[in-house]
This record gives structure tokens, C-alpha cells and sequence, in this order.
């Protein structure tokens, strides 16, 4: 059964942030969907995922890595000088380098935890790409959230240099393609990879973004709650440059995936973060601020069959550069996932097969 994280975030930022403990309840209604013909509205392709994931296999036949790089310290006094990862590297005599994909936990996650769940192992395994899970510590974030809504030098813009550098080191391996290391997150985790490929574009060549936060509209955990339950009111083009971000670099493909009924981030932030990469891209801003029912069915019902999705997609020269996909009934898990797993559901698309799909197609 999937499980939400407004627990664990809530908990951690109530801790930095001294809030009183506040009653846990569900989110009203987001917002009110525009009818389908709404000229204004990009194409929308919908579908449904079709039959269950299958359970996830208990071993597989590639090798299981253990790592760390050591970091320069940013002061004698900094508690973690590194950043430990585990390496999944697909079996078989590789002749050429693989593709990679960074993959970042949410909260109270651990690696192991992130692949089992979202299977990106077993699809490394069939696909013939490698796949690192860097890992949080505890000495740096009690919960072991990415801290997303913190960005100052030595906090969240710590980890966020601490995993570009992690990236140059994966980058310079003889067996990985450094034009095609892709960065994906679940929650805290794709919060933490939006800013990674904002700030750093020529390390990046595409990100997947699944129940993330917009960037830029946290300074502090009380801010960063708030983000969470209600997105943010300031133009979030705007909040690029909160995030020491600088518009108009490299080109940053992204695909965003999120489930309608998410309790723990508002899905209106899907819809934030689309439109921050549309700006950051350069392409026009023709995403509506509320889902569109996509026939006339689900106009009488204002929603589509649990489990089913809505995706829209934007680029140019019939190249797609953002893509977000929407999952009715989902809510703060992986969609498609292992559901023995927390924050993972069953409920919804293969998401890592969807990034993959979208991953492969760019390069840097």
C-alpha cells in the first residue's frame, strides 16, 4: 500500500523550524479542472498503464557497487567531507560506454530502498544503462531529506555541489557516456535533482522530476512546508533566479510525473515546475494552470479512472523538451512501482520506464 512522506517532511521541518505539531488532514481540492476545449490548452495525449507491474526479482545478475568520493571540505569544521553511493552496473561484456542515471531518494530512503521500489535496476538491467544512488547522510539530515529548501552555501547548495561533483566522477569512468548521465528524484529527492540540472546544465543532459516541489520558493523549512501544501504565488520563472539559477543556458530537457492525489506536495507544483523549465528553456508558457479532462466522459466526472494518466508535452522543431504526466488516484509514491516498498505504489504508469523513454532520446 503506498505510504505518503508528509509525515517524515513535515516532522523534520517542524523540528528546524520549532512549528508546533499540527493535525494531519487531507488537502481540499486543489483546483477546479478547465473543460477540455479550452482552446488555450496544449494537445493532451491520454492513457491507460494496462496491466500490474510485476513483483520485483529478488536478485539480478549485475553487479551491486559500493562507493564513496571524498569531497574537498569546505571548512575543517564540516561534518561529511563525501558522499557514499551505490552503483548499479549491468551484466554482460559492455564494448562501449553506458548511458547513466543519478537516482535521488526521498525522505527516510535509503538506496537499496529507491531501487527495490522504483525496479530502475532491473530496467538498467533489460535497457543496458548504469544507474548511482548517492545517499543522504544522517550526520548531515536526521531524516535523510535532500535539503531542497535550504539552499544556502552550506546546506542544500552543499549537497547540490557535492552531487555535480559526484557526476564529474562518474562522468570521467571509461564505461559511462558523459553526454547521457541523466538525473531522476522522487519527492525531497526531485526536489534536490531540479536544482542539480538548473544549476549545473552542462553536466545534466535530461532530468525526471517525480512528486517534486518548484524551485526557488524555500528559504528556511517553515517556507518549505508551505511550498508543498500550496506551490507558490510568485511567477515561478521568477524564483529560477532565487535558486541561483541562470535562464538561457544549455538546454534542459525535463519530465515531470505526479499523482492527482498526492496529500503530501500539492500536484499544482507539477504544474509550477513545467513551467519553470519552459522558461528556463526558452519555449513559450502554454501550460494551463489546472489539468484538462481529456474527453467528454471524464468532463462529467472531472477525472479519469484511477491509475490512468494525462501527459502534455512541449519543445520545438518536433523535439519534446518538457513533458509532464499527471496520475489520477495516485498519491506521494512512485507510480508503477513496487508497492512492498514505501512510497512506492503500484497504482499508475512504469514511471522509471517513462523517464527512460524520455532520457534516452537527449544528450548533452
Amino acid at each position: 500500500m503506498e505510504k505518503s512522506l508528509s509525515g517524515d517532511w513535515q516532522t523534520q521541518m517542524r523540528r528546524f523550524s520549532r512549528l508546533q505539531r499540527q493535525t494531519a488532514t487531507q488537502l481540499e481540492s486543489w483546483l477546479p479542472r478547465f473543460d477540455a476545449l479550452n482552446p488555450a490548452t496544449p494537445r493532451r495525449r491520454t492513457d491507460s498503464p494496462g496491466s500490474s507491474p510485476q513483483p520485483a526479482p529478488i536478485s539480478l545478475p549485475g553487479d551491486w557497487q559500493s562507493h564513496r568520493l571524498s569531497l574537498t571540505p569546505m571548512s575543517a569544521g564540516e561534518l561529511v567531507p563525501h558522499i557514499s553511493y551505490q552503483l548499479y552496473v549491468p551484466s554482460g561484456v559492455h564494448t562501449r560506454p553506458l548511458p547513466l542515471v543519478l537516482m535521488l531518494h526521498g525522505c527516510r530512503q535509503t538506496p537499496d530502498d529507491l531501487a527495490a521500489g522504483t525496479r530502475m535496476n532491473a530496467l538498467a538491467e533489460r535497457e543496458g544503462f548504469m544507474v548511482a544512488y548517492p545517499q543522504q547522510p544522517l550526520r548531515r539530515q536526521l531524516q535523510r531529506c535532500w535539503q531542497w529548501f535550504d539552499l544556502a552555501a552550506t546546506e542544500g547548495g552543499r549537497e547540490a555541489q557535492a552531487l555535480a561533483a559526484l557526476i564529474d566522477e562518474l562522468a570521467a569512468r571509461p564505461d559511462v557516456r558523459a553526454d547521457q548521465i541523466y538525473v531522476a528524484g522522487l519527492s525531497a529527492g526531485a526536489a534536490m535533482a531540479a536544482v542539480v540540472a538548473l544549476r549545473y546544465p552542462h553536466k545534466v543532459a535530461a532530468v525526471g522530476l517525480h512528486s517534486g516541489v518548484l524551485v526557488g520558493a524555500a528559504d528556511s523549512p517553515r517556507a518549505g512546508l508551505k511550498a508543498m501544501q500550496r506551490g507558490s504565488g510568485a511567477d515561478p520563472s521568477w524564483l529560477l533566479d532565487a535558486a541561483g539559477v541562470v535562464p538561457g543556458g544549455p538546454e534542459m530537457p525535463a519530465i515531470v510525473v505526479h499523482g492527482l492525489a498526492d496529500d503530501a506536495v500539492h500536484p499544482v507544483n507539477a504544474r509550477l515546475l513545467v513551467r519553470q523549465f519552459l522558461a528556463y528553456n526558452r519555449l513559450e508558457d502554454r501550460i494551463a494552470m489546472q489539468p484538462v479532462a481529456a474527453d467528454s466522459a471524464a468532463r462529467e466526472t472531472h477525472a479519469l479512472p484511477p491509475g490512468d494518466y494525462a501527459e502534455e508535452r512541449f519543445g520545438r522543431w518536433n523535439r519534446d523538451l518538457v513533458t509532464l504526466v499527471e496520475v489520477e488516484g495516485l498519491g506521494h509514491a512512485w507510480s508503477g512501482g513496487d508497492e512492498r516498498y514505501r512510497y512506492h505504489s503500484g497504482t499508475g504508469p512504469d514511471a522509471s520506464a517513462l523517464m527512460w523513454s524520455f532520457f534516452r532520446r537527449h544528450r548533452r
